[in-house]
């Protein structure tokens, strides 16, 4: 019996393959970086073959061999069972420059070919950090600890790299109970993906000293507001076998430099450089009808805190409802890369060839220092005439007519009339009391039924959003299983466990990051003891990996196994 069913199912995914057209997309994690900074290829194709990837260049060096991996996806439209084989090889440029890299190849089992497209990889110099001067109080101590910036000074909305650097007169094996510098709840950061969590001890030399010194801790960070911002010192344990030393840093200081006045009326608080696409799902439609338009806006900066830009759409266009907005961004040095796309739902009431005016949005550039404004092009679309729509509408109109001749008739010829009946508790009456009553409820009931269905409506897209953040974490963590990169697979594990919180928990502020200690109140407080002490245990692994005191590869996949066993225990 089992033989028969795999036999079917094999069949099923044999005729699958052949249904689907033939695709190979190459990718790239990041299209700006720097020299040293971690990068990932990745080959998608619905053809089971062997990859090559074409012009990568003697200067990109290879850290993580290549993984692959294959998984399902049905298409609904069709019906078809899609199989998608993915590669993925990771390394590092170690020289600057513009690279274009592909295309990949895909050689089946019959021999044939087939080719992708080719992508831009633009690598900068390694951004230097530097740190301020130490007191002479630390010159005196067996180890101290400074802070690095890459700037001290910004505009609002732009970003700093921070790291840690520390100084020692011995030479250091491991560190222990870390402190970062970033303390305080409301701090926008991202850990950057090449930083090294093992530590890399060299010589230098310092004020007239040699030292141990060892780099820790780099983070993208967008402080808020304006004015002067602090960062809190770090403090550690540097250890040397058994005896050690705790040090805390000083802190630092950037001065953020509010934006020129002046900012144009479609300013979408975007800070760096950015462009702007648009497009429609159709150039001809009926009045009356919904169409789609999709508005992506792309850049490296501040994208992932822009506002949505504002349609110029001309008259007889309505919106319904939100936008649903997909996003794409990673993290690097240059910033928050991607894009961010806004897909509309419009209703067309007018008729004719109507011309829609491009949509525009402003930034501000940081190299030039002024406000950029970018504009897609115009869109013609066909409406055509809705007869029934026009007849209704026609209709309306010549009853407002006729009601409106008969009142002026029955004005000019009415005559008084005396009666000596009394109007009051006739039928004509409670009609005129009782109908504005009713009207006036019904309209209530009407609103406050839209209202609903468009908090409903609202509220469904959120879940939606993060149950497909939480699915793209889990996948990442997944994909990085078998990979050389722990530090970026322990990240993920953790961020993946805090996304499922945020689900469970309603969390819904998007100003800080879910704390684990509020994780642990809400497990003891609606009595889950025995699901708290399995995340307690994930955060342990994942620090324990993440600080110093590293981890063997076996414990990836149980680690994997718990998180899976606590997702599924939350039923999301």
């Amino acid at each position: 019996m089992m033989h028969k069913v795999l036999s079917v199912l094999s069949l099923l995914f044999c005729f699958s393959a052949i249904a689907q057209k033939s695709r190979v997309v190459l990718s790239a994690s990041k299209t700006k970086i720097e020299v040293g900074e971690t990068i990932a290829f990745t080959i998608e194709s619905n053809i089971e073959g062997t990859t090559q990837i074409d012009n990568v260049p003697p200067s990109f060096v290879n850290s993580g061999g290549i993984n692959g991996g294959i998984s399902y996806q049905m298409d609904y439209n069709t019906g078809n069972l899609l199989i998608i084989y993915t590669n993925k090889e990771v390394g590092a440029f170690t020289k600057p420059g513009t690279y274009k890299i592909g295309p990949a190849y895909v050689k089946s089992r019959s021999g044939q070919s087939y080719q992708s497209n080719v992508i831009t990889i633009e690598v900068a110099k390694k951004v230097n950090l530097s740190n301020g001067e130490p007191s002479s109080q630390q010159l005196n101590e067996p180890a101290f600890g400074m802070i690095q910036l890459n700037k001290t000074s910004i505009y609002e909305g732009e970003s700093i790299i921070v790291g840690a650097k520390v100084y020692s007169r011995f030479q250091p094996t491991r560190i222990g109970n870390y402190n970062t510098f970033i303390q305080r709840k409301g701090i926008e950061f991202q850990e950057l993906k090449n930083t090294s969590r093992q530590l890399q001890v060299r010589e230098e030399k310092f004020h007239g000293n040699m030292y141990y010194t060892f780099e820790y801790d780099r983070n993208l960070v967008f402080p808020p507001g304006t004015g002067s911002f602090t960062l809190d010192p770090f403090s550690m344990d540097v250890m040397q076998g058994f005896k050690g030393y705790s040090l805390q840093s000083s802190g630092a200081a950037i001065e953020i430099k509010p934006l020129p006045n002046g900012a144009p009326n479609d300013f979408i608080g975007a800070v760096g450089s950015f462009s702007l696409q648009r497009k429609i799902d159709t150039t001809k439609i009926k009045q009356g009808e919904v169409f789609k338009m999709t508005v992506e806006v792309s850049g490296t900066g501040n994208i992932q805190n822009s506002l949505e830009p504002e349609l110029n759409l001309p008259k007889g266009f309505i919106v319904y409802g939100d936008p649903i907005v997909s996003k794409d961004i990673s993290y690097g040095v240059n910033g928050a890369e991607g894009s961010i796309e806004y897909e509309f739902n419009i209703q067309v009431t007018t008729s004719g060839s109507i011309t829609i005016p491009g949509t525009s949005i402003s930034y501000f550039d940081l190299d030039d220092e002024v406000y950029k404004t970018v504009t897609t092009n115009e869109h013609s679309i066909e409406v055509e005439k809705d007869k029934s729509l026009i007849a209704t509408e026609e209709k309306k109109q010549a009853s407002d007519e006729a009601i409106y001749k008969q009142s002026d008739s029955e004005l000019r010829l009415t005559k008084e009339v005396k009666s000596t009946e009394s109007i009051f508790g006739s039928t004509l009456f409670w009609s005129g009391v009782s109908a504005p009553i009713l009207c006036a409820f019904l309209f209530i009931f009407l609103v406050k039924r839209r209202e609903q269905s468009a908090d409903e409506i609202e509220t469904k897209q959120v879940i939606h959003q993060k149950n497909k953040e939480l699915n793209d974490l889990l996948a990442r963590s997944k994909s990085l299983l078998h990979s050389g990169e722990n530090d970026a697979y322990y990240s993920s594990i953790e961020n993946t466990l805090r996304k499922a919180f945020e689900l469970k928990m309603a969390f819904t502020d998007t100003d800080r990051i879910l704390d684990k200690s509020e994780i642990f109140d809400f497990l003891h407080q609606t009595g889950q003891t025995d699901l708290l002490e399995s995340v307690r245990g994930v955060f342990r692994t994942c620090e324990e990996s993440r600080f110093g005191f590293g981890a063997s590869a076996n414990d990836r996949q149980p680690v994997l196994d718990q998180l899976e066993s606590i997702i599924k225990t939350l039923k999301l």
